[in-house]
């Protein structure tokens, strides 16, 4: 869906999809799964030629890890995904968002993800904070916004965010707030509604993509969805696997609405401050009339 307030012929063409939670074992598992990724890739900008950007949800290379499991070796050396990744978006021409993050499958057990432009080069890279035992956590990254497709500003979350939620993403310059999760059991109200705020109260579009399927014990409700700053969904999935949803997005616009909304801010601000001076001038003259009668009076 192309955003109805698109002012100009530039458009960033972004697209979320569903991705199921992948039951991976081995590391060759872990490896035919990120090379059929790498495939999609390349295979939907074919499908889609005005796709600049294409965002996957937390766990989706590695699967899930559970903590009760025996991590033993790590099964996948460190950056090997990400170099299949790069080379994928640089045949598409694609800017991509993958999901790093997967237990024991990493050497690295932070979850994490990778901003990847159309050259096959790491933009941005976003790590979540690692809860574990005292002494044990590890840092997250604060919001930081980076040039996207077309200069469309971009900053990166991960589920809630930490202790560094996006909400003030347009203080560091976001346009566009990529929110990658692999949360199970959330409510799909909640999470579509939690999107529509964000993006109202921050005049920035939001993409938030979630995996879909059970283990099992949990589930996952999938519905990625494109929201437009003024809160409108652009597109949603449903509960398919492998659902996949396609939007068109105006930097333009969104740069004119929220200098719009600054003036109107101040405009409003003028106006209460010109009351509230004409009131207090008003309240000074009647004291002084009144003081006037006072002294006559005594």
């Amino acid at each position: 869906m192309r955003d109805r307030s698109a002012c100009d012929d530039v458009l960033v063409g972004i697209a979320v999809m569903n991705y199921p939670v992948p039951d991976l074992y081995c590391s060759s598992d872990v490896r035919q799964n990120y090379l059929k990724i790498a495939d999609m890739v390349v295979g939907i900008k074919q499908g889609l030629p005005g796709l600049d950007l294409i965002v996957f949800p937390e766990y989706s290379t590695h699967g899930i890890a559970d903590r009760r499991d025996d991590p033993g070796p790590p099964l996948t050396e460190a950056g090997e995904e990400t170099a299949v990744f790069a080379a994928a978006c640089r045949a598409a021409g694609l800017w991509g968002v993958f999901s790093v993050t997967g237990g024991c499958c990493r050497p690295d057990p932070g979850n994490a993800v990778v901003l990847i432009d159309d050259r096959g080069e790491v933009v941005h890279r976003h790590r979540h904070p690692v809860t574990g035992p005292a002494g044990s956590e590890a840092p997250g990254d604060p919001p930081r916004a980076v040039d996207g497709p077309k200069g469309l500003r971009i900053t990166l979350a991960i589920c809630d965010g930490g202790p560094h939620p996006p909400a003030g993403c347009q203080v560091c310059g976001a346009e566009l707030v990529v929110r990658c999760q692999g949360s199970p059991d959330v409510p799909v109200d909640d999470q579509i509604s939690a999107a529509r705020a964000m993006a109202w109260m921050n005049l920035c579009y939001v993409a938030t993509v979630n995996t879909v399927g059970s283990d099992g014990v949990h589930t996952w409700a999938g519905h990625s969805a494109i929201v437009g700053f003024d809160g409108t969904v652009l597109g949603r999935c449903g509960d398919e696997e492998y659902g996949l949803q396609y939007a068109e997005l105006s930097p333009a616009a969104v740069r004119a609405a929220r200098t719009e909304r600054v003036r109107q801010e101040w405009a409003l601000r003028g106006a209460v401050s010109g009351f509230a001076g004409s009131a207090a001038r008003g309240h000074r003259r009647h004291d002084r009339r009144v003081s006037g009668r006072a002294v006559v009076t005594g």
